[in-house]
């Protein structure tokens, strides 16, 4: 089983157009003990969210319309954002495995599936942000 993200509690958008899928990404986020989270059922609902404050991670499908555009809007914004996008189809997998920060899950989604993808997606997110810290700290006390 998997177990919960408690040394780092990161922001998550999940997008997407399907109500069902929503809410189920909503549980999964909740049982993991991940309390900041906003769910969006559009590119536009998504892109207001995005600019009223900052997320860690993006959860979308790759078929909603217009996607390619919150895609890049959320790259330029914000690039060390981690991203799991959802799809129907295998062959899209290949095509995005190269993508840095982006992890793929095929639809219908599995709950340990997901689950395990969010949490390397926060903990990778927290690993960053500890390693720049350490070297910011580390410039500061040695001048380098």
């Amino acid at each position: 089983m998997w177990t919960k993200v408690t040394s780092y509690q990161g922001r998550i958008l999940v997008v997407d157009q399907e109500d069902w899928c929503r809410q189920f990404l909503s549980q999964v986020i909740k049982l993991m003990g991940i309390a900041e989270f906003q769910l969006a059922a559009s590119v536009e609902e998504a892109l207001e969210a995005l600019e009223e404050s900052a997320f860690d991670l993006l959860i979308t499908d790759l078929h909603l319309p217009e996607h390619a555009r919150l895609l890049e809007n959320c790259r330029q914004r914000f690039p060390a954002m981690r991203f799991i996008l959802m799809t129907p189809h295998r062959s899209q997998v290949y095509h995005w495995s190269y993508v840095e920060q982006v992890e793929v899950v095929i639809k219908p989604l599995s709950l340990d599936e997901i689950a395990r993808k969010i949490r390397a997606a926060m903990l990778q997110k927290h690993r960053s942000k500890v390693e720049e810290d350490f070297r910011r700290l580390r410039q500061e006390a040695f001048r380098i």
